[in-house]
């Protein structure tokens, strides 16, 4: 049974562990701020930075690989803009593994290798500002509720069981125009290159554009007859 852990300021605790953030190496996973991600963590070196996260602030970081191949590799390069969360669920096997649900809080920027003290590696790094065009929020409402139009149209098209009708419903309450962005694209985007370029981009005028051209490319591929993944 998964173990629910007590909420805490999330972001408060994200900016006290930027000047050693752990991270969580993978391959084409992308953990979008607002959105829980689930990871099974086996390698011994990833089951160390749990525990030692679960013992501290819950916070760590998950950068993408360049290819797979650099998932057995002790050091590989890694793409330094990532999301970073805190850990709000956690199930402890009694082998040491760990399942956890991560919640995405930021955006961040590994800035440097931190010296080796653990198994696994740590990073400064700096929070990554959203940028809202001149007009603010409000200058963002058209690109919205075509996005929200979109959405409701993907839901339309797919199975109740598929939560699109959820997620259209959620971002027809929903305010801040960011978190919906990326909100859809963790629902919505299945494919790890155009959410990686999603988590990328801190414009948020233009993340909505991303965003909305991957649900359209959905759309039209359900209207044709094909599965989003065809």
């Amino acid at each position: 049974m998964a173990e629910l852990i007590a909420p805490r300021d999330a972001r408060a605790a994200l900016r006290q562990a930027l000047a050693a953030l752990k991270v969580f190496p993978l391959h084409g996973v992308t953990v979008l701020p607002g959105t829980p991600e689930p990871f099974h963590v086996f390698e011994p070196r990833y089951r160390a930075l749990v525990r030692d996260a679960l013992e501290g602030d819950r916070i760590l970081a998950v950068p993408g690989l360049f290819g797979k191949s650099d998932a057995m590799a002790l050091r590989p390069p890694l793409r330094a803009v990532c999301g970073a969360g805190i850990i709000e669920a956690v199930e402890r096997h009694d082998d040491g593994r760990f399942d956890i649900v991560l919640r995405g809080i930021a955006r961040v920027r590994l800035l440097e290798e931190r010296p080796a003290r653990a198994l696994y590696r740590e990073f400064r790094a700096e929070l990554i500002d959203d940028v809202l065009p001149a007009g603010g929020a409000d200058a963002l409402a058209p690109r919205l509720e075509s996005l929200r139009q979109i959405v409701l149209d993907l839901a339309t098209r797919l199975p109740a069981e598929s939560g699109a009708t959820q997620l259209a419903e959620a971002v027809a309450q929903m305010k801040d125009p960011s978190a919906i962005a990326d909100l859809v694209a963790a629902a919505a985007v299945a494919e790890s290159d155009p959410r990686q370029r999603i988590l990328e981009e801190a414009d948020v005028a233009r993340r909505i554009d991303l965003v909305m051209g991957e649900v359209a490319g959905v759309v039209l591929m359900l209207s044709r007859g094909r599965g989003p993944t065809a």
